[in-house]
C-alpha cells in the first residue's frame, strides 16, 4: 500500500459521493463508519452512513465476511467508479450490528436521475413478470411504476423460488442501482433487494389469469371514473396472425388487438386464444403486454376486412386483418425480412414479409391482405382533441398475401405519343397537381426507405448483442466459476498457486466489464425512442437533473433525414459537452440549440459557467479525453467543430454537419 498523499482524509459518504470521477483518479485517503446495505459479491460492498450510501471493491475472493446490517470502519483510498467515485484498498473492521438506513419513497424518475443511486430507496409497483437467472441464481422481478417499467433483483443467497407475484401490488426497499455505459452514464436504473422481510405485499395478485372475466377489446383503456387499475385483463379473440416470442394478434368481434407476449407457443389463424395480461396504450390504440395465452377452441380463420388506405387513415382497423389496394414504389429486401413500400393516392406505407416476396416490378398493382398497424398519430387540426393516424404499415403473413392485379405498363412509341397528346390537353392547374402530389409520395416512399435502413441496422446491432450475450457473457462467467473452483481444491500453502488465480480472476472481472459496456454502446437506446430531436432534450434533462442548472432547449424540426451515423454521433458529441459543462463548468444555465439550413445541421451548446482558456486547450487536444472524442465523432461525419471559451467567460461549442 503506498503511502497516503498529503491530502485531507474523506470521513463521510457524502464527501466520496461529491468527488468527481477525475478527482478520485487521483487516491485520496478515506475513513468512514457505516452499515452494510448489499454485497455483490467478490466484487463490491455497498455501505450507508448519515450522509448518503458508497461503495468498496473487494480484489480478492475474500469478503471480509460481511452481511447486511453489519456496522463497520473502513479505510482505504477512493476510487474510480463506473458511475461514480468509490473506495478501494479497503481496510475493514466490524464494529457490530445496526439497523438499516429508512428506505426513501422515490419514483422511477428520481432513480433515473441518479440522486440516489448506491441508497436505500423504496419503491411501489405492480409485478408484471418473474424470472430467475441461472448464471446469478437469483430470481428478478419486473416491476411497473406507472407507465415505466424496472428490474429488481433479489440477492438473498440460497432463494430459488417465490410465492403467485405476478399482478401482485408490492413495495420493495432496497438498494438503488443500475446498468452503466462506457461513459459514466446511467442507462437504465435497477433495486437490488438483500433481504426478503423488504419485499411486503400490499395486494396479493387478485385472482389467476384466466380465471377473472373476460373484457371486450373495445373497452380496454376506455373511461373509468376509478382511472385503469394496472392490473391483469383477460380477453377472448381469433388469431389472425402470430410473431413468435413476440405478439399475437386477434379479432374480437370486428374489431382487432394486439397482445405482446414472450410466449412461444404456436398460435395459427383460426384459433380460439384467450390471453391474460396488462392493458397499455400504444402509438394509437390499446393493446396487451406482458400477457400469456392459452388455446381454447378452433373455427374458420378470419376473413380480412377488404377497406382502402384513406378509411384507414381515419382511425379504424388498427391491429386488425384488412386487404388493401395499392402500387408497388419499391422493394427492400434484407436477410430478416422483405419490405414492399406501396403508394395509393397521395400516401405512401410499408408493407413487411418474413421472406422473400414474390417478382414484382416498380409500378405493379397489387392487393396485400395483412395485419394493419398505426405506427404515429396526430392531433387533428379541425377538430380539437381529436388523435388520427399519422403513418400506417402492413404486416404480411406469407408471399400468399400479395395479389398482383396489375402489371406495370409497356410503354410503346404509339401509346407514348398518345399519351404525350392527352397530357397536352390538360390544363397547367391540373399539371401543376399531378407533379406536387408525384413529389409529395416520392418524398414519403424516401422516408420510409430511410426509416426501414435505419431499423434494420439496429435490429442486427441488437442481434449482435443478445447472441453476445448468449455466448460469451455466459462464457465468461463459466470460467469465473471454473477459476473459484480450482482455487477451492488447492491447498492453502501453495501460495504462488493462489495468487496467479486471483491475477486470473481480477482479468475475467475486468473482461466482464468492458464486455457489458461493449453490449450497452450497440443499443442506441435514446434514438430508439425517437429521432436526434426527441432524444437531445431527453438526454439533457437527464444530465442537468437534480444539479441546478437551468436547461434551456431550442430544437427545430429538420428539414433533412438524417443518416444513424450523423444522428449517433451528434447524440454523443452532445453528452459529453453536456457532462463536461456539468462536471467541471459550475455553470447557471445550459442552452442546447439543433438548428438546420439549406446547407446543413448545427448543434450548439453553450453554458455560462467558469470556462478555460481555448487557445491553450486546443493546442493539448491530445490530453483531454473528452474533447479529442469530439473532434473524432465529428470527423466521422465530416463535422465542423468551433470551441470557444474564455477563464469566467463560459464555453461553446458548435458541431456543423453539411447535408
Amino acid at each position: 500500500m503506498p503511502d497516503p498523499p498529503p491530502y485531507r482524509v474523506l470521513t463521510n459518504a457524502a464527501q466520496v459521493r461529491a468527488l468527481p470521477l477525475t478527482d478520485a483518479a487521483t487516491p485520496l485517503p478515506v475513513r468512514l463508519r457505516g452499515v452494510v446495505t448489499a454485497i455483490n459479491p467478490k466484487m463490491s460492498v455497498f455501505l450507508q452512513d448519515d450522509t448518503g450510501g458508497t461503495f468498496f471493491t473487494q480484489i480478492s475472493t475474500n469478503d471480509f465476511g460481511l452481511a447486511p446490517l453489519d456496522d463497520i470502519l473502513v479505510e482505504g483510498f477512493t476510487h474510480v467508479g463506473l458511475f461514480m467515485s468509490g473506495i478501494r484498498g479497503a481496510k475493514v473492521r466490524k464494529l457490530g450490528r445496526a439497523e438499516l438506513p429508512p428506505p426513501v419513497p422515490v419514483t422511477y424518475d428520481d432513480l433515473l436521475s441518479g440522486r440516489y443511486h448506491y441508497q436505500r430507496v423504496q419503491i411501489t409497483g405492480i409485478v408484471r413478470a418473474v424470472t430467475f437467472h441461472v448464471l446469478r441464481m437469483s430470481p428478478t422481478l419486473t416491476l411497473a411504476l406507472g407507465p415505466r417499467k424496472i428490474e429488481v433483483e433479489i440477492v438473498v443467497p440460497g432463494v430459488t423460488n417465490l410465492p403467485p407475484l405476478v399482478d401482485a401490488r408490492i413495495r420493495i426497499a432496497g438498494l438503488a442501482a443500475g446498468y452503466i455505459n462506457a461513459r459514466h452514464q446511467l442507462q437504465s436504473p435497477q433495486v437490488l433487494v438483500s433481504r426478503l422481510e423488504d419485499l411486503q405485499i400490499e395486494f396479493k395478485p387478485p385472482r389467476e389469469p384466466f380465471e377473472g372475466p373476460l373484457v371486450p377489446a373495445t373497452s380496454l383503456m376506455n373511461f373509468d371514473p376509478a382511472g385503469a387499475s394496472g392490473h391483469r385483463v383477460r380477453v377472448r379473440g381469433v388469431v389472425t396472425h402470430q410473431q413468435p416470442g413476440q405478439a399475437v394478434f386477434l379479432r374480437d368481434g370486428p374489431d382487432g388487438l394486439a397482445v405482446r407476449t414472450k410466449q412461444a407457443s404456436a398460435a395459427k389463424p383460426g384459433d380460439i386464444l384467450e390471453a391474460a395480461g396488462f392493458p397499455a396504450m400504444g402509438r394509437f390504440s390499446a393493446y396487451l403486454e406482458d400477457a400469456a395465452f392459452r388455446i381454447v377452441g378452433h373455427t374458420f380463420p378470419p376473413t380480412p376486412i377488404l377497406t382502402s388506405v384513406e378509411e384507414v387513415m381515419r382511425g379504424t382497423n388498427d391491429a386488425n386483418l384488412v386487404t388493401l389496394e395499392g402500387k408497388v414504389l419499391d422493394v427492400i429486401e434484407s436477410k430478416a425480412e422483405a419490405v414492399l413500400v406501396v403508394g395509393d393516392g397521395n400516401t405512401a406505407f410499408r408493407a413487411r414479409l418474413p421472406r422473400k416476396p414474390p417478382s414484382l416490378r416498380n409500378g405493379s398493382g397489387v392487393l396485400l391482405s395483412g395485419v394493419c398497424l398505426v405506427q404515429d398519430s396526430t392531433s387533428d387540426t379541425g377538430s380539437r382533441f381529436r388523435a388520427n393516424p399519422l403513418e400506417m404499415e402492413l404486416l404480411l403473413r406469407s408471399p400468399d398475401d400479395i395479389a398482383i392485379i396489375a402489371r406495370p405498363p409497356a410503354w410503346s412509341p404509339y401509346r407514348f405519343a398518345a399519351a404525350a397528346g392527352i397530357l397536352l390537353g390538360v390544363s397547367l392547374i391540373a399539371g401543376v397537381w399531378v407533379v406536387l402530389l408525384r413529389r409529395r409520395v416520392a418524398e414519403q416512399a424516401e422516408v420510409i426507405h430511410n426509416k426501414v435502413q435505419r431499423e434494420a441496422a439496429l435490429e442486427e446491432r441488437h442481434r449482435m448483442a443478445r447472441e453476445f450475450h448468449d455466448t460469451l457473457a455466459q462464457s465468461f462467467s463459466g470460467l469465473g466459476f471454473q477459476l473459484d473452483a480450482l482455487k477451492a481444491r488447492l491447498s492453502d500453502t501453495d501460495k504462488p498457486a493462489h495468487a496467479q488465480l486471483d491475477i486470473a480472476r481480477q482479468m475475467v472481472q475486468y473482461g466482464q466489464e468492458d464486455f457489458r459496456r461493449s453490449l450497452m454502446n450497440l443499443r442506441a437506446q435514446e434514438l430508439e425512442r425517437g429521432g436526434l430531436e426527441e432524444a437531445l432534450p431527453e438526454l439533457a434533462r437527464q444530465i442537468t437533473a437534480g444539479t441546478g442548472i437551468e436547461l434551456r432547449c431550442n430544437i427545430q424540426h429538420l428539414d433533412h433525414a438524417l443518416s444513424e451515423t450523423v444522428e449517433t454521433n451528434l447524440l454523443r458529441i452532445s453528452q459529453e459537452s453536456l457532462a463536461n459543462a456539468t462536471r467541471h463548468g459550475r455553470p447557471g444555465h445550459i442552452e442546447l440549440s439543433l438548428t438546420s439550413d439549406h446547407e446543413g445541421v448545427q448543434l450548439r451548446i453553450a453554458d455560462n459557467g467558469v470556462g478555460f482558456d481555448a487557445e491553450q486547450t486546443s493546442q493539448t487536444v491530445n490530453g483531454h479525453f473528452g474533447l479529442r472524442g469530439i473532434y473524432e465523432r465529428a470527423q466521422q461525419i465530416d463535422a465542423r467543430v468551433e470551441l470557444r471559451s474564455e477563464p469566467n467567460r463560459g464555453t461553446t461549442i458548435t458541431v456543423t454537419v453539411p447535408f
